[in-house]
């Protein structure tokens, strides 16, 4: 059986973190919870493969109680404490917390004070006054709670496609293995690489489907059987999906498997094409107008020869015109996998990253690359370790020694620096214009009108330093739509100035969207697939980014990083020369590395608000995990949304260790230890301990005065001021 992934066991801590809380218990065990989550997640290899080895529990803050219920959740995917706590919690509350803007502490007050248990109650109350009339929530709450009800009923039923792929390789890896099993596939919209994902849909090919159907029925996935039956049964499982069992002769697995891979316009289609040819098209394969079997079509291009058409790569079957061109030889050749060149985005440890430069470096070489770019995090984003000029500066000059001593790989400069909320860039311009490489994203103001925001990543694209805007539209399928922007106005804006937008590849993203990407196509405007990687061993998985571009209709010569170094380089070059400033153009910027003193940066945002609370969906780090397709959130400082959104809860959105002057391991350990804690230390310790907020110097520090650091934390906090 597939093994439940990190990210997935983290998840289950998570919920019960989550469901404690809305309970009302026990803070330190809440803060426990979280604190297995995020180790579990950050875990270099398979919690199962950990743990088989007799290495679990010696990971650091992990103990016999956290791998007890490790070990359950691998067996069944719960685990007691998660049983208990799910009877108690109604299913409503437990839903609420998928509303953007509501945490764990938020849910239980208004439960608590106005007996909300669903939904429809919650919205009922933020309707009738009855949210707005509690302590510390207004009118802006009110909005903010009815915006999310509506947003999440938009995407109910769906999850992101990795969510699904994960559950159904599971499903997969359990019933291939049963010797009734000829073939199995999923189809669907996971076949066709949609971004968010409705019903899972399995397909296999067996001449004796009852031990099939039985054991589907009985997988750890599945919460309720819905049907039941040996060629077809329905289950709705854990994640609340719906998962659909179709078993086929396997003479018809290849008509099934294009039957129920859709989508439902592009059947349609063929089976007017058929009509028009006499024929009629099913499940059971091919069939004259007066139902004589032609061909029970074994293999899915046997549908498509009788048709006379040439297979039809599943991403395109979208009635979108796949089936004109396929009749006139004018299919695209769609980009894949071998095509891509190199990555242009992604973080190392000079900000939020999991790996040093060499380490990326390396693993792109292992990889094929032949170059990459190195995008960490500007200043503004100082809760991801955002590099200021001077730390840029310093970069820059590492990177250009260490592209010296590589001879297969191209490394390259450069950074994804934050659009401000009026458009200016989060760095120096003239410091800008000397890297290879710039990806300007917007991670904050992100409810911003749709003219603000089009006004705001048009004035970065006019900037001339500018090369690729990041994850352009903001959304997260399944979980957040995209904010408002007028697509037309920037990619106009990117054609002139010969900007690319880029298909970010992390599976929380997977922006650009396939019509998107198609509109680039149309407009003549150049997509980056990138995959935004976190670690090594993100690298190498374009796959999520290849899905959108794919269905996007996108070729090689779509994909800017399809295209040798040297074409982006004079790109690059062409910009800086006819839209640069010539003030910044000419002369290198003389900015002072660490140790000297910090440039001026006066003025680099004077019209803009004061920093808002940063989104917390946008301070997670995109995609980690193993190479066995297990991808978490790396990001260790990720921030509850109720923290960053609600007035109800007063931890900062921001941990005050960022504020604390104290980094030194010996000199954080004195302080932790000598007399009373200052204000800072017992604010930083609280962050850390409560939010799951990494601090690794306190950790060390707390490591080197006990040996389990969570312990020794909670117990100088238990100390009287």
């Amino acid at each position: 059986m597939a093994r439940l992934e990190n990210s997935e066991i983290a998840a289950l801590f998570g919920e019960m973190a989550d469901l404690l809380q809305i309970d009302g218990g026990d803070r330190h065990r809440i803060a426990a919870f979280r604190r297995a989550a995020r180790i579990i997640e950050g875990l270099p290899r398979p919690a199962e493969e950990l743990l088989n080895r007799g290495e679990l529990d010696s990971v650091r803050g992990i103990g016999s109680g956290t791998v007890h219920r490790v070990k359950q959740m691998l067996r069944r995917h719960s685990c007691d404490d998660l049983d208990q706590l799910r009877r108690k919690i109604g299913p409503g509350l437990r839903e609420m917390l998928k509303i953007k803007g509501l945490g764990p502490t938020t849910v239980r007050n208004i439960h608590n004070r106005l007996g909300v248990e669903t939904i429809d109650q919650l919205e009922y109350a933020a309707q009738a006054g009855g949210i707005e009339s509690m302590p510390r929530m207004g009118t802006a709450m009110v909005h903010k709670i009815l915006a999310g009800v509506e947003a999440y009923r938009k995407r109910r039923g769906k999850v992101p496609l990795i969510e699904a792929q994960r559950v159904g390789r599971r499903i997969l890896a359990s019933l291939s293995s049963l010797p009734e099993v000829a073939r199995i596939e999923l189809a669907g919209s996971v076949r066709r690489g949609k971004a968010a994902i409705g019903d899972l849909d399995v397909l296999v090919a067996s001449s004796d489907p009852g031990p099939v159907s039985s054991r589907f029925q009985s997988l750890p996935d599945v919460e309720e059987v819905l049907l039941r039956g040996d060629s077809r049964c329905s289950v709705r499982l854990r994640n609340q999906q719906q998962a659909d069992l179709r078993v086929l002769p396997p003479q018809n697995f290849g008509a099934g498997l294009h039957y129920f891979t859709g989508s439902k316009l592009h059947n349609i289609e063929l089976r007017l094409r058929a009509g028009r040819l006499g024929l009629k098209v099913s499940d059971k394969g091919v069939f004259t107008r007066d139902e004589q079997l032609i061909d029970p079509c074994p293999e899915e291009a046997d549908v498509f020869r009788h048709l006379g058409l040439p297979w039809i790569p599943p991403e395109l079957r979208e009635n979108q015109g796949e089936v004109e061109a396929a009749d006139r030889k004018r299919l695209p050749k769609l980009i894949e996998a071998g095509d891509l060149l190199g990555d242009l985005h992604m973080h190392t440890t000079d900000s939020d990253g999991a790996g040093t430069l060499r380490e990326m470096s390396e693993r792109a070489r292992e990889l094929g690359h032949r170059y990459i770019a190195i995008t960490d995090h500007s200043k503004a984003l100082r809760i991801a370790n955002g590099l200021d000029e001077p730390r840029l500066a310093a970069q820059l000059q590492r990177i250009r020694r260490l592209d010296a001593q590589l001879d297969d790989l191209q490394l390259r400069s450069g950074i994804e620096v934050d659009i401000l909320a009026n458009g200016e860039l989060d760095l120096d311009p003239a410091l800008l214009a000397q890297l290879d490489w710039v990806v300007a994203s917007v991670h904050r103001w992100t409810d911003q009108d749709e003219a603000t925001m089009t006004k705001r990543v048009i004035r970065a694209i006019e900037s001339g330093v500018v090369d690729c805007i990041g994850h352009p539209t903001g959304r997260r399928p399944g979980k957040r739509d995209a904010y408002p922007l007028n697509l037309e106005a920037v990619l106009a804006a990117a054609r002139q100035h010969q900007v690319a937008l880029e298909c970010n590849g992390g599976p929380n993203r997977m922006d650009l969207g396939d019509v998107d990407c198609r509109k680039c196509r149309e407009r003549g405007v150049a997509v980056v697939l990138n995959t935004d990687a976190h670690a090594p061993r993100h690298l190498g998985r374009p796959e999520f980014a290849l899905a959108m571009a794919r269905r996007g209709w996108l070729e090689r010569e779509h994909v800017l990083n399809a295209q040798p170094w040297e074409v982006i380089a004079e790109r690059r070059a062409r910009r800086l020369r006819d839209h640069g400033d010539s003030s910044w153009r000419a002369v290198p910027v003389q900015v002072q590395v660490p140790g000297g003193a910090a440039p001026d940066s006066e003025g680099a945002d004077e019209d803009a608000d004061p920093d808002p609370d940063p989104d917390p969906d946008e301070l997670r780090a995109e995609p980690s995990g193993s190479e066995d397709h297990a991808w978490i959130d790396l990001d260790p400082l990720e921030i509850p949304i109720e923290t960053a959104h609600t007035p109800v809860d007063h931890t900062p959105a921001e941990p005050v260790a960022a504020a604390d002057p104290v980094e030194d391991v010996g000199a954080l350990r004195a302080a932790l230890t000598q007399g009373p804690l200052s204000e800072q230390l017992r604010e930083r310790l609280s962050a850390w301990l409560m939010s799951a907020a990494a601090d690794p110097t306190l950790e060390r520090a707390l490591g080197e005065i006990g040996e389990n650091p969570l312990q020794v934390g909670f117990d100088l906090l238990s100390k009287p001021l």
